[in-house]
């Protein structure tokens, strides 16, 4: 974990201070959480493969239903 210094209005900051208490976190906790909200946090490996195969299909397939051979696929002409 990295120490950061964020500057805010002593107004803000009193509201954050309320809020991380109503919500039984520091304050640190409270504003670390709100910015993950924001920028989102990285995917683990099951996420991640499961949002590719979510994705739109792939479409190897030709005409006739069958996948190309690895001579087609590495065609280099």
């Amino acid at each position: 974990m990295k120490n950061v210094t964020v500057t805010m209005s002593e107004a803000l900051l009193q509201r954050a201070r309320v809020a991380a208490a109503r919500d039984g976190k520091s304050l640190s906790r409270f504003v670390a959480e709100a910015v993950e909200q924001r920028v989102g946090r990285p995917l683990t490996q099951l996420e991640a493969i499961e949002r590719f195969l979510a994705g739109p299909p792939l479409h190897v397939l030709d005409e006739n239903g069958k996948a190309p051979t690895r001579d087609q696929l590495y065609d280099d002409d």
